[in-house]
């Protein structure tokens, strides 16, 4: 028998840790032998009780696993960071989400991108994230700096043409020495850029 729970948080029923939490106090009151008086049996509210333990063990790959399984059956890039990048910057990276609705699919995004970048360029990412978020409200033009560098990678990537990439050294040049812009933000561009092959005849290393 399917987890009643697991599969809820599949469809997007259940989509917070809290929603599954009510639910299980929900469904509990309607089965504990207890609350239902003499003669009761308690095999319903141990099943519940096991599934919703299963699923809050292991809630995260629950809520997003299932979706990105069906994913990467279209998509055929399916290990590229790329497009995951630029899907993410749509959906208004760096940012604290307002509401739930927008969270889960913020979130979303940003476990599938985080999820396709290697050991180092993932820690590279969360250090670049931490910094935007820690300027966006004091500095917000050293955060549109980094976003409008990111375009530039996603763009030279679809379309590799020279004049592009002369233009992207220039401006990693500028934003490297640019002191709007954090050293965790640098890092992470500079890693990325190199992924293309960009940014070695410029010198030095990460955050240098």
């Amino acid at each position: 028998m399917a987890n009643r729970f697991v599969r809820r948080i599949r469809s997007g029923e259940i989509g917070t840790i809290e929603e599954l939490k009510s639910e299980f106090k929900t469904l509990a009151k309607l089965s504990h032998p207890d609350l239902l008086g003499p003669g009761a049996e308690g095999d319903e509210f141990a099943s519940i009780r096991q599934e919703y333990e299963t699923a809050l063990a292991d809630f995260e790959r629950h809520r997003f696993g299932a979706r990105d399984a069906r994913a990467e059956v279209t998509d055929a890039a399916t290990e590229d960071a790329w497009p995951r990048l630029e899907l993410l910057i749509k959906r208004g990276f760096p940012k604290i989400p307002r509401h739930e609705k927008e969270t889960l699919r913020y979130e979303y995004a940003r476990w599938r991108l985080a999820r396709s970048l290697d050991g180092e360029l993932g820690r590279l990412f969360v250090a670049c994230e931490s910094a935007l978020l820690g300027m966006k409200a004091g500095s917000p033009e050293g955060v549109d700096l980094v976003l409008d560098f990111l375009r530039s990678l996603i763009e030279y990537r679809a379309r590799g043409l020279p004049a592009m990439r002369t233009q992207i050294v220039l401006e990693l040049g500028a934003l490297r020495a640019d002191p709007r812009v954090p050293e965790g933000a640098r890092d992470f561009v500079r890693a990325l850029a190199l992924e293309l092959g960009i940014g070695g005849e410029i010198g030095g290393v990460a955050g240098a």
